[in-house]
């Protein structure tokens, strides 16, 4: 019975250690933003609006949040750029979870291009951010 009881204690250690070192692993493997992502952080900053006439703007944060703001709603996002070519967005509309999705997007001077399978919606830059 003692040695049932020492296994025991043995193998509920090793699990605590590999837990342990999952933990640790998990958080070396998150790195900071690369250079282009910072650039990108930097140069989407500000406010933009929809060039259709939709009235629908977009004002995106510095610290990776970001309004989007319609006649008929207003979502609550964080943004992140997966790859150059690439932006993250998880939105939600109020009391909604939130749920992230991944979209086609290309940034030049103040033109913002943000790319689903159906459409491209085009954007101007209205303000910059500070």
């Amino acid at each position: 019975m003692k040695n049932n009881a020492f296994t025991l204690l043995l193998s509920g250690q090793r699990l605590l250690l590999l837990l342990l070192l999952a933990c640790v692993s998990s958080a070396c493997n998150r790195r900071p933003d690369s250079e282009w992502q910072s650039s990108y952080k930097t140069a989407v900053v500000g406010d933009w609006e929809e060039v259709a006439g939709t009235r629908e703007t977009l004002h995106f944060n510095s610290d990776g949040t970001l309004i989007m703001v319609s006649p008929s709603e207003q979502h609550s996002c964080t943004y992140e750029f997966p790859d150059p070519k690439h932006i993250l967005l998880n939105c939600a509309a109020a009391q909604a979870p939130h749920q992230g999705q991944t979209y086609g997007f290309a940034l030049a001077n103040d033109k913002l291009m943000i790319t689903d399978a159906l459409s491209t919606g085009t954007y101007k830059r209205t303000s910059q951010g500070p």
